[in-house]
């Protein structure tokens, strides 16, 4: 019996890789089983393109997870003075060790993706004689077992497709493997790689398909490097390969004839016909698809006629990661082009297998620390013969929610045939870490009064609260001018510490120890004083005078004081800034949420107040804002409709400055969020698919479900900040 999609045991039940298999005893190999978006690896550092480009090296855990199957090239014959039996060996060049890679490939398998090991390539030297198909499939089965492949694609190309007997051998080799590993329980992935036009009846690749029929899993003909080939349509004329005016045309007649048996072509089914392209016009001499719609429309085409295709292939991910003639990123505009297509057209699956029994409800999850997490909530079981099995499920291993970190549970259930299907998820326990608000750098007057804890905050989601716990280290000496360090850390109930630190520079206003200097050499990060205010330094400078190099340039204006800090300069006023105020909200059970920055130049009492539109205020706070401030106000039960935000500030004499600013509260609030606070964005932070953040515009963002998730931790798309943060998350 087969089964399709399950994830590596050998994860799930913590068995460490070693010099053996990568596999344990009784696993499963994933397959997928909707739309695939095949890409190819280089098992090579550097490629020159066909437009001079260079395609870089990278690691399987740096692929697009759109990616759902990785063909990682090559399996060969690296020295004929070895033999012909063709092996896989990683290149060094990569930066991996084999277990490294090996573990890369478990961990895509844990996401669902497949890893196939191609075999040729356009420079392989394979030459398969009678008699080599048992020695050739312990090869490959060893591999597999090693490095923990999921089946295999046939990329051989020129003298290698008909050399000695590899059309007969090979295909030998391979329904031994796929019969090993049945065996087993396990569907051996075989898939194929021909240049299209040896697809034709009778063509040099169809004695691979015929010798595999009914053991092939997919084929994926190359469409591109074949120039003016192509085919010939009644009422059209001839369609060839490189024809951009007719791109659209091409795909779907060459498709058509191969899934129908046509026009002289061999026929593969539709669900089994996975469409070859290049990434780039680096990738390939020609192929290139300049316009997606093209394809886009030929596929539709090709679904409204009851055939839709299986998915895309190209060579190759590294090509879409990889820079043009000029250096310029290709920007995976490939996967971004044709990944979201795919698999939202979630073509048919290959039938599924008979007899077994079928399990539901086994995603993988997030649980907050401290939850209560039930394994078996939502999760079923039924069989065709035996009906509802749920109650028969046995479930291998725990999670411990007073515990952060990723814990993975197996699920088995047998039916009356002894026929058994095993699934496996992980379970991670998250916990927020504690916030700091109001530890920033300041200056203090010498011989002034200095509270280290004065305005400074700590609060976590899950414990509220935490300002009494924080532990500070270091000394400021007010008496002393100079600078000073402090550290601040706080530690939550999941034991996470937050630490932060904070410089104070003690003056007597006069003078400056950290005025600018031209001839000193500042780094990221270094405040200098210098004409009446201060200065902070994005990167490396020396000699740039602060003030001079422009809003893009090295220096950034942090304060407006002569020693960077919050001594106010007479002549100057009381300065109240207000940030994080959105130009509109949308009501979510009936409440908003403001999240605002307050800054001022000096220390205020400050009222923050919401007002509707009939004047009334509808919710207020009262803060002591000595330099910065976080602060959050609600507006309970808001009706939609014109509000406006008040601030106002009383400094110590009785001076007074006020903050005024609109916004707009709409009623419609489309789907909830759960309750609860949540994290500002982080770029680099592993997001989950259902994680919400904050954006930097204070707006509530969450998480796309995969095939984008991976998109989530890339500061190209901070959720509300930058260009393409649609493609990753939705505004909630």
């Amino acid at each position: 019996m087969l089964k399709r999609n399950v994830l590596q045991l050998a994860v799930t039940l913590g068995i460490t890789v070693m010099s053996g298999a990568a596999y344990a005893d009784n696993t499963k190999m994933v397959n997928p089983e909707g739309g695939v978006v095949v890409g190819y690896w280089h098992n090579w550092c550097d490629g020159a393109g066909y437009q001079g480009g260079n395609a870089p090296c990278v690691t399987l855990d740096e692929v697009n997870p759109m990616y759902n199957v990785l063909n990682v090239s090559f399996m060969k014959v690296f020295d004929v003075a070895e033999g012909r039996i063709p092996t896989f060996r990683l290149d060094p060049a990569i930066g991996l060790s084999e277990q490294q890679f090996t573990d890369q490939i478990t961990a895509l398998n844990k996401q669902g993706r497949s890893v196939l090991i191609a075999l040729g390539g356009a420079d392989a030297h394979i030459e398969l004689k009678t008699g080599d198909e048992h020695a050739f499939a312990d090869e490959i089965i060893r591999v597999t077992d090693r490095y923990g492949f999921d089946g295999l694609d046939i990329d051989l190309e020129q003298a290698a497709v008909t050399a000695a007997d590899n059309q007969t051998v090979i295909p030998a080799a391979l329904r031994i493997v796929k019969d090993h590993y049945q065996a087993q329980g396990k569907n051996f992935l075989i898939t194929m790689a021909p240049e299209f036009p040896y697809l034709t009846t009778g063509g040099k690749y169809v004695p691979y398909i015929e010798n595999l029929e009914g053991y092939y899993d997919w084929i994926n003909p190359q469409f591109y490097n074949q120039g003016g080939d192509g085919i010939w349509i009644d009422g059209v004329g001839w369609i060839a390969q490189n024809n951009d005016a007719l791109k659209e045309e091409f795909i779907y007649y060459i498709s058509d004839s191969l899934v129908n048996g046509s026009r002289g072509f061999h026929k593969i089914p539709h669900n089994k016909l996975v469409f070859g392209i290049p990434s780039s016009i680096d990738a390939a001499a020609t192929g290139f698809v300049k316009q997606p719609q093209d394809l886009y429309d030929a596929f539709d085409r090709l679904k409204n006629q009851g055939q839709p295709l299986r998915g895309v292939m190209t060579w190759s991910v590294n090509w879409d990661m990889g820079t043009n003639a000029s250096g310029q990123a290709y920007n995976e505009q490939f996967i971004k082009d044709y990944g979201p297509y795919v698999h939202q057209q979630n073509p048919t699956p290959p039938p599924p297998s008979n007899g077994e029994p079928i399990l539901k409800g086994i995603d993988n999850a997030r649980v907050q620390h401290g939850s209560v997490f039930n394994e078996l909530a939502g999760v079923s079981a039924s069989d065709k013969e035996d009906g509802d099995l749920t109650g028969s499920i046995v479930v291998e291993g725990s999670v411990d929610t007073g515990a952060i970190g990723t814990y993975v549970l197996t699920y088995r259930v047998q039916d009356s045939d002894k026929n058994e299907t095993v699934k496996a998820r992980s379970v991670e326990v998250y916990s927020h870490k504690p916030v700091f608000n109001g530890v920033s750098d300041t200056t203090v007057q010498i011989g002034t009064a200095f509270n280290p804890r004065a305005g400074v905050t700590a609060n976590d989601n899950e414990d509220g609260d935490l300002t009494d716990t924080i532990q500070i280290t270091g000394e400021v000496n007010t008496n002393k001018a100079g600078s000073y360090k402090l550290q601040y850390a706080v530690t939550d109930s999941a034991n996470q510490t937050v630490s932060v630190e904070r410089k104070v520079t003690v003056t007597d206003g006069s003078s400056c120890a950290n005025a600018w200097d031209a001839s000193a050499t500042y780094v990221e990060g270094d405040q200098v004083s210098h004409n009446g205010a201060t200065w902070e330094a994005a990167w490396w400078t020396r000699g740039d005078e602060p003030g001079t190099t422009g809003e893009w340039g090295v220096w950034r204006k942090v304060g407006d004081s002569s020693c960077g800090g919050d001594i106010t300069d007479p002549e100057t006023g009381i300065e109240l800034k207000v940030t994080g105020l959105a130009s509109e909200y949308v009501a979510v059970n009936g409440d908003v949420r403001l999240s605002l920055e307050l800054t001022a130049n000096e220390a205020l009492d400050v009222t923050v107040m919401a007002v509707d539109s009939t004047g009334t205020v509808v919710n207020q706070a009262k803060v002591n804002l000595n330099g910065n401030r976080s602060i959050t106000l609600d507006i309970f039960n808001a009706e939609a409709g014109q509000y406006t935000l008040d601030v106002v500030g009383t400094a110590e004499n009785g001076e007074m400055t006020l903050f005024t600013s609109p916004f707009t509260v709409k009623a419609d609030g489309g789907v909830t969020p759960p309750p609860g606070d949540y994290p500002p964005y982080q770029a680099g932070h592993s997001y989950q698919a259902g994680d919400i953040v904050v954006g930097n515009d204070s707006n509530l963002y969450e998480c796309k479900p995969w095939p984008y998730t991976g998109w989530c931790a890339s500061a190209s798309y901070a959720p509300g900040d930058s260009l393409y943060w649609q493609d990753a998350w939705t505004k909630r």
